[in-house]
Formats: structure tokens, C-alpha cells, sequence
């Protein structure tokens, strides 16, 4: 009996530290004993080609993030996400629309230019983060980071909005104004990106999280997916950058033991 005493004895020193050890531990990694947070983030910015002209872009989705080290948060986005940007100036060579010996100068058009033109592409996009701060920090109410990470984007859709000239042949203009067309078959489905940037979480009493990011964003991928036509559909690389502010907000803490 004295035996099992002893031994039993000698487990709970061996047990009982390292227990608290291992508590110490995860309290620094996490003080908030949360390893994954769940939550929504929406934002808006700025998004142009690689050329002048920018459009108002927004995105909205869910993100889980995950408290790696005591200085390095994991974050994993999947978003609806819109961008675009602006594209220059186009003259339609009317010959293309002759159909059937029928043509626009029948009709005493001599020109057709596209003016304002303005692409959106909507897209369903995944993004990994990795969200950088110094431990010091993690019980303090308003904790900076430092962002970085990459995504990909499946454009399911593209829209283009221009004000249509049409010229007569007397020197007559007509002008229809914000015209929509669907120019999906113009560009690439799939958009490489990395990003860039920072933010602010603020950290609640109820031990949910509000963060603020500033976000820029770099695309890799040339989108323009003309491969003959006019100059101005072809000429130059077409690649997405944007500026964003998005708001996040977790509201549920999943534990992993």
C-alpha cells in the first residue's frame, strides 16, 4: 500500500506541472482562451487597372481566424467580392456588325465611338492572411497588426458601362448615356493577387473583436483575355489594384479543447 502511495505521489509531481505549464502556455499564445475566432467583415475602396481611371469597388463575406503563435494570427477570408476599372476610349469599326448585307451605314451611321467606359467584375474570392503584432500587446484594448497574404478570385460575371456616340453621316450626334453590356467573354476567370497592410482590433468586454483594415491590394493576373479585334481591346497588360477600408467583426469563439 506505502507502494502505490509513493508512486502515485511521484505521478502528481511529474502531472501537475506540466498541466500548469501547459496552461501558461496556451494563456500566452491566446490569453483569451479562444484559438479560433468566427465573424463577418464588409469594406469598400478604390479599384483601378494598371491605367488611369478608378471605380468604387466593395466586397462583403465571413472570415475564421486562428491564433498561431502569441504573435501571428492566421486568417482565412471567403468573400463577394466586385472590382474593376477604367478603360480607354473606344471607336467600334462598324464593319464587324454587317449582318446579312445589312450595316450600321445603311442606316446613315458613320461612326460609333464608346466614351466613360467603366469595367465591374464580380467575383467569389479566397484570401489567407497572415496578421502580425507584438505579444505584449494582446491584452491591450486596441492592438495594431501588420497584414500580409494572397488570394484568388473566380470572376463569375463582368459588366461594362459606357456612353454610346453615334455620328451620322450629316454630322448629327445622339448620345445614350450609362449603357450596360456583358463582356465576360473579354476577360480571364481567374484573378491572382497579394496584399498588403494594416489594422486595428479592438478588443470588447464581451471578448468580441472589431477591426478596422487598410488594405492594398496588387493583382498578378493579366485579365484581358482578347486575343484579336481592335487595338484598344488589346494593347497593354490589364492588371487589378485596389485600396480598401473593410470592418470585421467576430462574434464566436471556438475552442479546441
Amino acid at each position: 500500500m506505502k507502494q502505490i502511495l509513493f508512486y502515485v505521489s511521484i505521478l502528481c509531481l511529474i502531472t501537475l506541472p506540466e498541466k500548469g505549464w501547459s496552461q501558461q502556455l496556451d494563456e500566452e499564445i491566446n490569453p483569451r482562451n479562444a484559438l479560433i475566432n468566427i465573424g463577418a467583415k464588409a469594406g469598400g475602396g478604390l479599384s483601378q487597372f494598371s491605367r488611369p481611371g478608378s471605380v468604387m469597388t466593395g466586397n462583403i463575406g465571413a472570415f475564421a481566424r486562428y491564433q498561431a503563435l502569441p504573435y501571428l494570427q492566421v486568417q482565412f477570408d471567403l468573400q463577394y467580392d466586385v472590382f474593376g476599372g477604367s478603360r480607354t476610349d473606344l471607336a467600334r469599326d462598324l464593319n464587324l456588325f454587317n449582318v446579312g448585307g445589312n450595316s450600321f451605314s445603311d442606316a446613315g451611321i458613320a461612326a460609333l465611338e464608346y466614351q466613360n467606359r467603366q469595367v465591374f467584375m464580380h467575383a467569389a474570392n479566397a484570401q489567407l492572411s497572415a496578421r502580425l503584432s507584438l505579444p505584449d500587446l494582446n491584452n491591450a484594448a486596441i492592438q495594431p497588426k501588420l497584414i500580409v497574404g494572397a488570394s484568388s478570385a473566380y470572376i463569375f460575371r463582368a459588366r461594362e458601362n459606357h456612353d454610346s456616340y453615334f455620328i451620322f453621316n450629316d454630322g448629327t450626334r445622339v448620345i445614350l448615356s450609362n449603357e450596360w453590356e456583358e463582356v465576360g467573354g473579354d476577360y480571364k476567370t481567374v484573378n491572382l493577387a497579394a496584399h498588403a497592410g494594416f489594422a486595428l482590433d479592438f478588443n470588447l468586454p464581451n471578448k468580441e473583436v472589431f477591426s478596422l483594415e487598410f488594405i492594398y491590394q496588387r493583382g498578378f493576373t493579366d485579365l484581358n483575355d482578347v486575343q484579336f479585334g481592335q487595338p484598344e481591346n488589346i494593347v497593354g497588360d490589364l492588371n487589378a489594384h485596389r485600396f480598401g477600408i473593410n470592418f470585421s467583426y467576430s462574434f464566436l469563439e471556438l475552442h479546441l479543447k
